[in-house]
């Protein structure tokens, strides 16, 4: 199915001309018959050869225009309806302005009560209507000639609608439903119900869905199209939806239906606007204006990013804060009304979630900003409006490599939840996703954090990896994909250092790392600690330092011994009978003629490096190293 909306200046018959394509009157309520005038959205359908119609009927008087609004947005196409004897009209005018920020190209011009007038008038009509929509998305629209009443032309109006409908692309196989509600009511023996124009997937009934704002949830108990009840709602069909778990008090027009956590709402939004030409005025920063998108109407306070204000025919970046939160999707367009008097100023379409800023050089506030950096970067101090500028400009894969510098990370989840697809140039590690600006911040700081702890600390194989990672605040897979692609940096027993950089000892160095080493031979079985071999007067640096020369080993409980030790040990548990079958720590203990502490110095060393393995208080052997 696809949807039609009509569109033109009170009177000029456009319920009339639906009534005859469709065989029924638009005018759901009464005061409308009665009036007969439409004052809020009617709905009727029609086949052509393709498939069924839907048709959105919006009132035309000039003070109903919000209701216009709540319908026109959610259409395929428009059949703009303007009276041969009257011809253009102010609300024809306001009308297409609004379709033309839309940015809708696809419709047809119905110029109705063609019996009424002679033929000569109706070609001066005909050129006055092109001249009106030449420098407008609706100049291509072809014009054709009707009368509602007599029939005339009926015909070859729908079949100007099915070769429209045949025009249109295949629709993606999307699967992110929203509808927008534009009516809620109750039926007696089922409960509540809303209406509205289905978009973006399908619906189907016993399915789980919310309704947002503030996030009612609910479940489908049945829906209807075209008076029919159906199992299944499909994209650009008009739906009837009857809900559980939800109460009509609780929902108004304005509000959207979507599937659990997929259809985000925002307060603050970055935009880019044009004002229109015709504006009663300019667009300023501290105006309150009217917005308007899906069927939501809700006031917004106005902010110029980069001037202090929009004059009409100009256009520009605008950050817009909203009353009531509305759902939007990059480049969903909405429309701009002054709050006052009853014209339209402009419109524009969404660019992304806003973060709040101040002044005229557009200074960021607030903590969401923080969140989104390294823990090593400084915050920047200003709105990238040239960033903002690229975004707007830019195509799907594009937008995607541009959205991903937004944040110092993005999980895949997070990435499709935005509908975003993954540019080719952009970091995919496992389920995460880096911008290539942002795994070049990665590998800078830990290239240059190691770097400055190398020039610090010479002795020292570099600063431990948590430390790093802590540094980054990423993920610790994440972190380690990176570092594994940092070819010029490496692990050491935990730390991490730059595979240029050599440990190298001065002469004295030298002459103590041998003292240190003859010390620890005194008492093999009996392994100093840290701090006692720094009270003998060696300094913790030359410790590490022996570490990773492989000359001294780092035990459990900050104890220290040596490599030989290590290996005298090994050749006892690895070549006795005792140790064969397994062994407990007692056994261990006496063999080594020691305390119960160092023996577990030692065998937790042991464990750690596989050498053997604890299941309760017996140890196996497991593989011996190859050097100690």
């Amino acid at each position: 199915m696809f949807i039609m909306g009509t569109a033109g200046h009170i009177d000029h018959g456009k319920s009339t001309l639906i009534t005859a394509l469709t065989g029924m009157n638009p005018d759901r309520l009464q005061e409308e018959q009665a009036r007969g005038m439409t004052v809020d959205l009617g709905f009727a359908w029609f086949s052509v050869p393709l498939g069924n119609v839907g048709v959105v009927d919006v009132p035309g008087h000039q003070r109903l225009v919000k209701n216009m609004l709540a319908g026109v947005g959610q259409v395929d196409f428009i059949l703009l309806v303007i009276a041969a004897d009257d011809g253009w009209m102010p609300q024809t005018q306001e009308h297409v302005e609004i379709l033309d920020l839309y940015g809708m190209k696809r419709g047809i011009v119905a110029l109705t009560k063609a019996d009424l007038v002679e033929p000569e008038w109706l070609e001066l009509v005909e050129a006055d209507i092109r001249e009106h929509l030449a420098e407008t998305s609706l100049a291509d629209f072809p014009i054709i000639p009707v009368s509602a009443i007599s029939g005339y032309n009926v015909d070859i109006l729908k079949e100007a609608i099915n070769e429209l409908v045949v025009s249109f692309p295949h629709a993606q196989g999307e699967d992110n439903p929203i509808l927008w509600i534009d009516r809620v009511f109750t039926i007696k023996g089922a409960g509540t119900v809303v209406t509205g124009t289905l978009m973006g997937g399908s619906l189907h009934v016993g399915m789980d869905v919310v309704v947002e704002p503030p996030g009612h949830e609910a479940r489908i108990r049945t829906l209807q199209t075209q008076t029919k009840t159906v199992e299944t709602g499909v994209a650009h069909s008009r739906l009837a939806v009857n809900l559980t778990g939800v109460e009509k008090a609780s929902l108004t027009r304005g509000m959207y239906l979507a599937l659990p956590k997929r259809r985000p709402y925002f307060s603050l939004i970055n935009t880019h606007v044009r004002v229109l030409t015709q504006a009663p005025s300019t667009l300023e920063t501290g105006q309150q204006v009217k917005l308007y998108v899906g069927t939501l109407e809700t006031l917004a306070s106005v902010k110029i990013l980069g001037a202090e204000e929009l004059e009409p025919g100009q256009e520009g970046f605008v950050q817009l804060e909203l009353e009531t939160p509305a759902h939007f999707s990059f480049k969903d367009r909405f429309i701009l009304r002054h709050s006052e008097l009853q014209d339209t100023l402009g419109g524009g379409c969404f660019i992304e979630e806003g973060v709040p800023v101040r002044g005229v050089n557009l200074r960021m506030v607030g903590p969401k900003r923080l969140r989104h950096l390294f823990p090593f970067e400084k915050p920047e101090a200003h709105l990238d409006l040239d960033m903002l500028k690229a975004k707007y400009e830019s195509g799907p894969e594009e937008l995607s490599l541009l959205k991903a510098r937004d944040r110092t990370y993005w999980t895949k989840s997070q990435f499709q939840e935005q509908g975003l697809i993954a540019h080719p140039k952009l970091h995919v590690l496992g389920d995460y996703i880096l911008a290539p600006e942002q795994y070049d911040k990665v590998q800078e700081y830990l290239r240059s954090t190691v770097e400055h702890f190398h020039h610090t600390n010479p002795l020292a194989p570099g600063p431990s990896k948590e430390t790093l990672r802590a540094g980054t605040g990423l993920p610790s897979r994440l972190f380690d994909q990176i570092l594994n692609q940092t070819d010029d940096l490496k692990e050491v027993r935990g730390s991490i250092s730059s595979v240029k950089h050599q440990v190298t000892l001065s002469d004295q160095e030298e002459q103590k790392l041998r003292k240190i080493q003859e010390v620890m031979g005194k008492t093999p079985y009996e392994p100093l600690t840290l701090g006692a071999l720094e009270e003998l007067g060696f300094p913790s640096e030359l410790l590490f330092a022996g570490s990773h020369l492989g000359r001294l080993v780092a035990l459990s409980g900050e104890h220290w011994t040596t490599p030989e030790i290590v290996g005298g040990i090994l050749n006892v548990i690895f070549q006795e009978e005792a140790f064969m079958e397994g062994f407990e720590l007692s056994t261990f203990r006496d063999r080594l003629g020691t305390s119960r502490k160092f023996a577990l110095a030692f065998l937790e060393y042991f464990d750690a490096q596989g050498i053997t393995k604890r299941k309760g208080d017996v140890r196996t052997l497991g593989k011996r190293p190859e050097k100690a």
